[in-house]
């Protein structure tokens, strides 16, 4: 599988603390069948703030000790980047990292953002030439059961990212993550969604998920369509193709 958002990278935002926590977060991954692994390390200066400088360096060194341990593992660099107006500059100076050196950039906004804004933002990242990977879908109130919403990003170039953890059942008491799993639903039902991924921080709370997701995914839309979305479709965009 392939695993195009993820926090992965030691002292650097929410993720890890150590590099020892990131390898073991990389290992539970790789554990689930992960074997190539896009390091979307929060670049957010209100809640972050970390250098480039500072991810990149502590990015080679966990690259680099990860594929040492575990046999036929790709960590590539991108970066999770939260929309605002300075964010439009630094992607078009390549101040922030677009997805593994491609095209295509994940992008995130705020729970809250309004639809006008969100349709907005992603117009001017495509007038960059820059094509939006919308991050976790599922968590926009804006998005919820609009389809045509979602359908009108689809078709102005963005491709729609879901969280693995949100593909899983809710549980039936204190699952605080209901309401995204019954839009992750509903968007799958929709045929709506590009790509599945982990946007794993720890193995806490927000662990990778990978495995499960993809059964369920499997049992209830078939294996061609469980390929795409774990495997084929992030794979094209890695090879800077459009689907």
């Amino acid at each position: 599988m392939i695993d195009i958002h993820s926090h992965i990278i030691f002292d650097v935002d929410d993720g890890p603390s150590t590099i020892e926590e990131s390898l073991a977060l990389i290992g539970e991954s790789y554990r689930q069948g992960v074997r190539t692994i896009v390091s979307t390390s929060h670049r957010r200066r209100d809640l972050f703030k970390t250098s480039e400088e500072k991810i990149y360096e502590n990015f080679k060194q966990v690259k680099e000790a990860a594929e040492a341990k575990f046999d036929d593992l790709t960590i590539l660099y991108g970066g999770e980047l939260y929309y605002n107006n300075a964010l439009l500059d630094k992607l078009e100076h390549h101040k922030v990292p677009r997805m593994a050196g491609t095209q295509f950039a994940l992008i995130e906004f705020s729970m809250t953002t309004p639809w006008k804004e969100i349709h907005e933002a992603v117009n001017k990242v495509l007038m960059l030439g820059v094509t939006p990977i919308i991050a976790h879908i599922e968590r926009y109130n804006a998005l919820e059961n609009q389809e045509d919403r979602v359908r009108e990003l689809i078709n102005m170039g963005c491709y729609t990212q879901i969280n693995s953890a949100h593909v899983l059942k809710p549980r039936l008491f204190g699952d605080k993550n209901r309401v995204f799993k019954k839009r992750a639903r509903y968007f799958l039902e929709k045929n709506l969604v590009h790509i599945v991924a982990s946007d794993m921080h720890n193995l806490g709370p927000r662990p990778p998920y990978m495995d499960q997701a993809r059964d369920i995914i499997t049992r209830d839309f078939g294996d061609r369509r469980a390929f795409d979305l774990f495997e084929g479709n992030a794979k094209t965009l890695l090879e800077n193709k459009y689907l």
